[in-house]
């Protein structure tokens, strides 16, 4: 029999029933008599049946250890690298895939050097087991660093959804059973964020002009950055690029998964695709000589595959010499962008970029060139006849020309 009792200066109804001889104690979180009775009604139903589940009580380390080993095989390098961050920031590093630093950081930390300070340390949510993180203490998180640290509504939003993923693991292959029964994934409790609509930054054409001119003593950096505007293609997927993939004859670039070197690369959807060389594009590369004896299309300076970042930078210092403020990702708004005010369909923008259709509807529908004047007005206006309604009286008149003989059947348009 379970037994109901209230606790604290509210006076918050707590319940204590018995599963396997275990004693199990759990806030019902009311101060309303008749939904504890009822609560507690439904848990001795659930007993008589047999159905009745003690809360687990999985050790948050090895779960952790084992979701972020789950992560790393479901996820491309960048987005786990991403999940695992923010699970950092939220636990702490509490698991050896979780620690600060990456792993060539820790390869290369000598003996006695300085470790990375963790400085979220006074934020992280402290549990020795994962039934101890519930709904209230994600929604006090993030209101905290939404107060404090002024992070976006796409921040906290995004730690809502790799904790819903997780407890979702959890349940699938921990046999995870919450304290609170009435509520499977804590983190369902945490309401979304509402998003500002995103401000897209793209070059005009003059623009694009001036940032390549800037580049005219840096061949490499100047043809990297005209891929980037003129093919779209994310900052990874040139830099993964080997001379098999750009096939400046068929003027084609082909964005696909590869191994080099035993490391695996994956495009961010995990799906290759093909983007076509346009003629402006064409002449830059054509003027491009890639250097004899290397494995990648655009290498770095020491002849390796770029570390993003480190192309970033370079391209960043250079960038602010001239004053200008772009950055990889404003040169593929500009693809996507250019084409969709020039009329192209939102859905082969989509396949160009690898992204998809809402994503890029999102970015883009705005930029669309209005058609829809017509439908705002209130009275119709004269209309030209349809194109083949034309075309079919054309005809015609050109077989009247002909004067057909008596009692042959005149071709006429029907009303």
């Amino acid at each position: 029999m379970a037994a109901l009792y209230q606790r604290g200066k509210k006076q918050v109804w707590w319940i204590k029933y018995y599963v396997n001889g275990r004693a199990i104690y759990r806030s019902l979180g009311t101060t309303d008599a008749r939904v504890a009775e009822r609560i507690k009604r439904q848990i001795e139903g659930e007993e008589a049946k047999g159905e009745l589940l003690a809360p687990s009580k999985i050790p948050l380390p090895a779960f952790l250890q084992d979701f972020c080993q789950h992560l790393s095989t479901i996820r491309t390098r960048k987005s786990y690298s991403a999940d695992v961050s923010a699970l950092r920031v939220f636990f702490g590093p509490v698991c050896p895939a979780m620690e600060l630093g990456t792993n060539v950081n820790r390869q290369w930390r000598s003996e006695g050097s300085r470790r990375i300070t963790d400085t979220m340390q006074a934020v992280h949510v402290k549990a020795d087991f994962l039934e101890q993180i519930t709904g209230a203490r994600i929604e006090s998180f993030i209101t905290q660093r939404m107060r404090d640290d002024g992070i976006a509504p796409k921040t906290a939003n995004r730690y809502r959804e790799i904790l819903h993923k997780m407890f979702n693991y959890a349940t699938k292959h921990w046999n995870f059973v919450p304290t609170d029964r009435r509520h499977p994934n804590p983190a369902a409790l945490v309401e979304r964020r509402r998003e500002p609509a995103r401000t897209i930054r793209f070059l005009t054409l003059e623009q694009i002009e001036n940032q390549l001119s800037v580049l005219n003593d840096h061949p490499l950096l100047q043809a990297m950055v005209a891929t980037f505007i003129y093919a779209g293609l994310r900052r990874e997927e040139a830099i993964w690029l080997i001379p098999t993939d750009v096939d400046l004859e068929r003027r084609l670039i082909y964005v696909r998964a590869k191994t080099i070197d035993g490391e695996s690369w994956q495009p961010k959807t995990k799906r290759n695709r093909v983007v076509p060389i346009s003629d402006a594009l064409s002449t830059i590369l054509a003027t491009y000589h890639q250097p004899a004896n290397r494995t990648w299309f655009f290498p770095s300076p020491q002849g390796h595959r770029w570390d993003p970042d480190n192309f970033s930078q370079d391209l960043r210092e250079i960038n602010a010499e001239h004053d200008l403020p772009w950055s990889c990702l404003d040169f593929r708004h500009t693809f996507g962008s250019l084409l969709a005010q020039k009329g192209v369909s939102l859905y082969k923008i989509a396949e160009l970029l690898g992204n998809s259709p809402e994503i890029c509807r999102r970015h883009h529908a705005a930029l669309i060139p209005e058609k829809m004047h017509d439908a705002v007005e209130f009275e119709d206006g004269p209309q030209d006849p349809p194109p083949t309604d034309a075309l079919l009286r054309q005809v015609l008149a050109k077989l009247e020309e002909l004067s057909p003989e008596k009692g042959q059947p005149t071709l006429r348009l029907a009303k």
